[in-house]
C-alpha cells in the first residue's frame, strides 16, 4: 500500500505534498494571532454600571469582589475573587484623585465614571484586577500600593489610569524595587480627552525626581491612547483596551521564545538553568565584563529586534 503523504519515507507521488505541508505549518506558526478578545455579558436585570458609594456596597452588590488588602481595617482597594491565584494577568485601576469610593473615573459618563463595566471586561478575559481607593492613594501612595499589590502572584500587571492619575502612578511606584516594577508592562490613560475632543497630555505629567531606572521603564511601557478612542463610545474603547494587551502579549512572547532560543548556541558561558562549564572554566571566567559578554549581547540583540518588529505602533505607543 501506498503511503499516505509519504511521512514514512515510502517514495509515490502523494510524498511529494509532505513538504508543501510542513511549509504551511510552519508559516502558520510564524504568523502572529490576532487578538482574541471576549465581551462580558451583563446579568438580566442587573443595572450597569452598578450604583455604590462605597467599597462595601461595590463588594456587596457585585459578584466575584472583594476588600483589599485581605483582613484591613480600612480597605485600600476592590480586587476580584481570583486575585491571589491568578499568575498570569491583572489589571490595576487608578482612580482620578477625588473619585468617589467604588468610581473610576471623575467627571466623565457614566460608563466610564464607574469601574463596573471594565471589571466585567477584565473578567471575562481571565484578568484579575484591582481598583483602588482614591482616599488611600491621596494620604500614601506607596504604602496602599504595596499592602494591595503584594497579594498579587501576576507576572504582567497592566495600568490602568483614569484622567489625572499618572503622577499617582509614579509616586507609588518610586520606592520600588526595580526587579519588582519589571512586571508592570502597560501603562496607560485610555480615557484622557475622552467626550471633548481635546488630546492626552503626552508624554504623561511623572512626578519629578523618579529615580532613573523607573523614568526608562515607564518611558518604554507607557502607551498613548489612539486619537480615534476619544469619539468612541466606551464599550468600544474597552475591546480596544483588551486587543491591544492581547497584541503586545503577544509579541512579548515571540520576543522571549527568540531570546531563549539564542541561549542554545552559547559557546563562552553556562546556558541559564543548566551546568555546562567546568569549575576551572567559572572560575576563570569571573571577571568577565557582565555587561559586553556573551549574555548581555544575546540580550541586547533581542531587545533591538523587538524595537524594530513594529511594537510602538503609531498613534498607540
Amino acid at each position: 500500500m501506498q503511503c499516505c503523504a509519504g511521512i514514512c519515507g515510502g517514495s509515490g507521488k502523494r510524498a511529494k505534498a509532505a513538504p508543501a505541508v510542513v511549509q504551511a505549518a510552519a508559516a502558520a506558526l510564524a504568523e502572529p494571532k490576532a487578538p482574541e478578545v471576549v465581551s462580558p455579558i451583563v446579568p438580566i436585570g442587573e443595572p450597569d454600571p452598578l450604583p455604590a458609594t462605597s467599597f462595601e456596597e461595590l463588594v456587596e452588590a457585585y459578584p466575584g469582589l472583594m476588600l483589599g488588602p485581605p483582613g484591613a481595617l480600612i480597605p485600600h482597594a476592590a480586587v476580584t475573587e481570583d486575585f491571589p491565584r491568578n499568575c498570569k494577568r491583572l489589571i490595576v485601576l487608578v482612580p482620578s484623585p477625588g473619585a468617589k469610593p467604588g468610581s473610576w473615573n471623575a467627571d466623565a459618563d457614566p460608563e466610564v465614571c464607574s469601574a463596573t463595566p471594565i471589571l466585567r471586561w477584565a473578567q471575562a478575559n481571565n484578568y484579575s484586577a484591582a481598583l483602588f481607593s482614591s482616599e488611600a492613594l491621596a494620604k500614601d501612595a506607596a504604602t496602599a500600593w504595596d499592602h494591595v499589590l503584594r497579594g498579587s502572584p501576576a507576572s504582567t500587571v497592566t495600568v490602568l489610569a483614569a484622567n489625572g492619575a499618572m503622577p499617582i502612578v509614579g509616586t507609588a511606584l518610586a520606592p520600588v524595587h526595580a526587579l519588582l516594577f519589571n512586571r508592570f508592562r502597560t501603562f496607560c490613560a485610555p480615557f484622557d480627552g475622552h467626550g471633548n475632543g481635546k488630546a492626552a497630555q503626552w508624554p504623561p505629567a511623572w512626578p519629578q525626581g523618579l529615580p532613573k531606572e523607573l523614568s526608562q521603564h515607564l518611558a518604554a511601557t507607557a502607551v498613548r491612547a489612539p486619537d480615534a478612542w476619544r469619539g468612541q463610545r466606551a464599550g468600544e474603547v474597552f475591546r480596544g483596551i483588551f486587543e491591544m494587551l492581547a497584541l503586545r502579549e503577544e509579541r512579548w512572547q515571540r520576543r522571549e521564545g527568540k531570546k531563549y532560543a539564542g541561549f542554545q548556541n552559547m559557546k563562552e558561558n553556562d546556558m541559564p538553568g543548566l551546568k555546562r562549564l567546568g569549575l576551572q572554566e567559572r572560575v576563570e571566567r569571573l571577571d568577565r565584563d557582565r555587561g559586553d559578554d556573551e549574555l548581555a549581547r544575546i540580550l541586547k540583540r533581542n531587545e533591538k529586534a523587538g524595537d524594530s518588529d513594529g511594537e510602538n505602533e503609531p498613534g498607540v505607543d
